[in-house]
């Protein structure tokens, strides 16, 4: 039996053998991600290994978050807000609104002198004809001498000898009709406007009739129409009398 006390000193102190340590190279392995030599991350009480040990040892390990943290906040010492000139943007549109509006206004006055310039002229040539009728055959220079019922004929005739771009109608329902296509129709009346009426005859057929407006005041709208009472004379009507359809702007 062997006793330890007997044994060599150096012998006691130290294994028979041990296992060389050989140094490993640092050994980085494959990362998509290419982080930077991995650091010494430290826990308390505890290194905390990494993948491969280091030639100091396993007491060394390097830390694979280190190059994680790496940055800093931009400098915004050199940032300046952009800068507006609100005065000037402010000019713009009061400058573009009041073109705007200042051309409107215009074609407004335009467009109102227009059809003011031919209800006058309207009017007048109508007045020309007042007292033509059927028995002395006056009435047919409307007609081009054909003898017919002829109120559109009248309407048409005077409204394109006052300039309107309107075309001679024989038919009340054909100048209804052009007004509606032409978006010249409305219920609202104003001078030189010709006004359809509806009615019915003795057989309860629809019939028709027209007649220029010459003036609207008191409720009342005013009026100069062919083969009324078999001439062209003047009536009146209240403006809210259910025989009247509407009225066609020919200006």
């Amino acid at each position: 039996m062997i006793q330890w006390g007997s044994i060599p000193t150096y012998i006691a102190q130290r294994p028979l053998f041990s296992i060389p340590q050989i140094p490993y190279a640092p050994v980085q392995m494959p990362s998509i991600f290419q982080y930077n030599p991995f650091g010494t991350m430290n826990l308390p009480a505890y290194n905390v290994p990494a993948i491969a040990p280091t030639p100091q040892g396993i007491s060394s390990w390097s830390n694979p978050f280190s190059g994680w943290f790496n940055f800093s906040w931009p400098n915004f010492s050199n940032f300046k807000m952009p800068t507006f000139n609100f005065s000037n943007t402010w000019n713009k549109i009061k400058t573009t609104t009041s073109n705007w509006y200042n051309s409107a206004k215009k074609t407004v006055s335009n467009t109102w002198t227009k059809v003011s310039n031919f209800a006058s002229k309207i009017i007048s040539k109508a007045r020309q004809y007042l007292g033509f009728n059927e028995k002395d055959n006056s009435y047919k220079k409307f007609t081009n001498g054909r003898t017919e019922a002829w109120c559109a004929d009248f309407a048409t005739y005077v409204a394109r000898e006052s300039g309107a771009n309107i075309p001679h109608f024989s038919g009340v329902s054909q100048i209804l009709a052009w007004g509606r296509k032409n978006n010249r129709f409305s219920t609202s009346a104003k001078p030189g406007d010709l006004i359809i009426f509806k009615g019915t005859n003795s057989k309860g057929k629809q019939v028709s009739h027209t007649g220029i407006v010459t003036r609207v005041e008191n409720g009342k709208v005013y009026t100069i129409e062919g083969n009324t009472s078999d001439k062209v004379a003047e009536r009146s009507y209240s403006l809210r009398d259910n025989r009247i359809t509407g009225y066609v702007s020919a200006a």
